[in-house]
């Protein structure tokens, strides 16, 4: 099914319900995407060589992401077009079943991400994120695990600007879904690989036009090995209810 299950290739919103995540080859129209890309590309060559202006920009370098909207300063005409891809009407249809229709997207959570391939000489900008779970966002956690914390209710929306996944880092997911936050003591490679089965650990290979629609408690991560030679931007919306 070229990367759709047959399940979500009848109602993707019943794969994202099953596992928590859910990929859709092929929904966005690749013009658009290659402008908002080539506005990322010009925004983040202006943050690595101009240090000066990270703060301006909501840079961070952890993440080396800067706010969605920033696009708008290089290239990307109005955050209405930047939003379009989340009207594309398969995306929009997954949206509205999994949050109602009364959902929005944050501005001020959206983000623009570059990721750079594990190759010598950039170790220190690979900043690979390590498993974990976008319902954390604003949660605090207890120094030691206890019950289960309740999640932000919301809903990303992830598009790759690049093919990803093979050639320059990726995600990879654990298909499983989960009610709850894992303790951050909990989100170790190892602990989770002897938590879940191996079939549960998914990292697709994605293409421009691919988009992944993933729950609040999606355990995820950046995926990379050392054979990858390019780095990948992405974009990635949070969906929230209104």
């Amino acid at each position: 099914m070229n990367g759709l299950s047959q399940a979500a290739a009848g109602n993707p919103f019943a794969e994202l319900r099953r596992q928590g995540v859910v990929l859709l080859r092929d929904v966005l129209e690749k013009r658009s995407l290659v402008r908002i890309r080539t506005a990322a590309e010009r925004c983040f060559d202006a943050i690595e060589s101009e240090k000066a202006i990270q703060d301006r920009y909501g840079f961070n370098p952890f993440s080396h992401s800067v706010p969605a909207a920033t696009l708008l300063e290089f290239g990307c005409d109005g955050w209405e077009g930047l939003l379009a891809p989340l009207r594309v009407m398969r995306i929009e249809q997954v949206i509205t079943d999994a949050m109602g229709p009364g959902w929005s997207c944050n501005r001020e959570q959206s983000w623009v991400r570059k990721k750079f391939a594990p190759r010598p000489g950039v170790e220190h900008r690979h900043h690979f994120q390590g498993w974990h779970q976008d319902g954390a966002l604003g949660v605090r956690f207890s120094p030691e695990p206890g019950e289960v914390t309740a999640m932000t209710a919301l809903l990303t929306c992830w598009i790759p600007l690049n093919a990803c996944g093979v050639d320059s880092p990726g995600l990879e997911f654990i298909r499983s879904r989960q009610s709850g936050l894992l303790h951050f003591t909990e989100l170790d490679d190892l602990t989770l690989r002897q938590r879940f089965s191996p079939e549960d650990f998914w990292a697709p290979e994605l293409e421009l036009g691919d988009c992944l629609i993933f729950l609040n408690g999606a355990l995820h991560r950046t995926y990379a090995h050392a054979e990858m030679g390019h780095d990948r931007l992405s974009l990635e919306y949070r969906i929230f209810s209104r």
